[in-house]
């Protein structure tokens, strides 16, 4: 008996050591071959909401390939039957964006996903018996070849605001914007978006104003008509209505932050919305001579002083800024001074910076022409200037091949009168 024990044991151990031997799968094999699937899903952070009556949300639905092949995906959006005055639209990005039917997404990350907005806005008015009642909002997604088909579900209750809300918000202008701050360089406009809302119980007519910096201008217009400037537009008893703000900066605006103030007035009811304006400043680094000749004159082996300008067109100062040059080997190039702690605005200082470059060339350099490459490179920018310079042998030199030519004129004079006389 012991002994069949000892065989089935040693049986056993003999058919273990043969299946560790065999080769298993590896992780990246099981990750290649779950690519290899086609496959795509449709995801969003939220699926279940609860608006108030009038109020509106954007979602952001994001839509997945998870297959090693290319996908065209066809949208859908399925609105529930009994949602008759709800506003749900699917479009490529918030506010200003075009409806979406299809999606073309790539295998390979981050070109195998894309995000839509779902768009929602609930009625204005919540009918009685309804308050608290769920819709739902199916976005369905397709391949055309319709092999993969996928779902989702967004469900979106309704409720009436309290009495306390309702009459609180009764006789007065809303304001909203979702981009109180907007950052450009000087010179450049801004342009604010704003959602003016009439909640009072007749049609007014909003007047404009806006409280600026001294030298900035602005201009309002109606949303989709940017090319039109108002100053007032009518609104509808609680109607919206969406305007552009554009804020345009002067150049010489310095880098700084900027508080404006939006003002809209109604026969006696006035409403305000702080904004904000963060200028960054324009950089544009310059160089020349005086004269604006790239032309340098140099005797070989000497040292040479040449004058040149740098100065800064932009609005904001540029920061340590240094000078190198690319000669011809053996050359000598300083600057004087070899750095600048920033580069202040020409606006302000009204007058170039004087930078002085000493070039000295070599004893034994060819006469001829030769070019010197100037940088001058500071954080926020850099410019380039290249300077042709002719090399000329020392004027000592001269006199000396004046001499010899003298010499030889003589020689061959003498031996002419030499040979006349014979």
């Amino acid at each position: 008996m012991n002994r069949k024990i000892k065989d089935f044991l040693f049986f056993k151990v003999i058919i273990l050591m043969i299946i560790s031997l065999l080769p298993l799968p590896s992780l990246a094999q099981t990750e290649q071959a779950e690519k290899l699937e086609r496959d795509f899903l449709i995801y969003s952070q939220f699926s279940n909401l609860v608006l108030e009556e009038g109020q509106s949300v954007d979602l952001e639905v994001k839509f997945i390939n998870r297959g090693e092949n290319p996908e065209a995906i066809t949208v859908e959006l399925i609105a529930d039957p009994e949602a008759e005055d709800w506003d749900v639209a699917l479009h490529n990005e918030s506010w200003r964006g075009f409806k979406v039917r299809q999606l073309n997404l790539l295998s390979q990350d981050p070109d195998n996903s894309r995000a839509l907005n779902l768009h929602i806005e609930a009625p204005k008015e919540i009918e009685e018996g309804q308050d608290q009642k769920s819709y739902t909002f199916t976005i369905k997604a397709k391949t055309t070849d319709g092999q993969l088909t996928r779902s989702l579900d967004i469900v979106v209750a309704a409720v009436g605001k309290k009495e306390e809300e309702v009459k609180k918000e009764t006789d007065e202008i809303i304001l909203n914007t979702k981009y109180p701050v907007v950052e450009a360089a000087s010179g450049k406009p801004m342009k604010f978006e704003i959602e003016v809302k009439n909640q009072t119980d007749e049609d007014q007519i909003m007047d404009f104003a806006v409280d600026l910096p001294l030298g900035w201008r602005a201009t309002i217009s109606p949303r989709y008509r940017e090319d039109e400037t108002i100053s007032a537009i009518k609104i509808n008893k609680a109607g919206t209505e969406t305007i552009i703000l554009t804020v345009n900066t002067p150049f010489t605006a310095e880098k700084d932050e900027y508080e404006l103030k939006f003002i809209v007035k109604a026969g006696e009811l006035e409403k305000s919305l702080d904004l904000k304006a963060i200028v960054t400043g324009t950089y544009v680094m310059n160089a020349g001579t005086e004269t604006g000749n790239l032309k340098l004159s140099t005797i070989s082996g000497e040292e040479k002083d040449f004058t040149f300008y740098i100065w800064n067109e932009g609005s904001a100062a540029i920061d340590n800024v240094t000078f190198f040059s690319t000669a011809p080997q053996g050359w000598e190039i300083k600057f004087n001074p070899e750095k600048m702690v920033e580069l202040p605005s020409v606006v302000q200082t009204n007058q170039p910076e004087k930078i002085s470059m000493t070039v000295k060339v070599p004893q034994n350099t060819v006469p001829g022409d030769y070019m010197i490459t100037v940088n001058a490179a500071g954080t926020q920018d850099q410019k380039k200037i290249e300077f042709r310079t002719t090399v000329q042998v020392p004027t000592k030199w001269g006199w000396i091949g004046v001499l010899i030519i003298l010499a030889i004129l003589v020689l061959l004079l003498s031996i002419f009168l030499k040979l006349r006389r014979r």
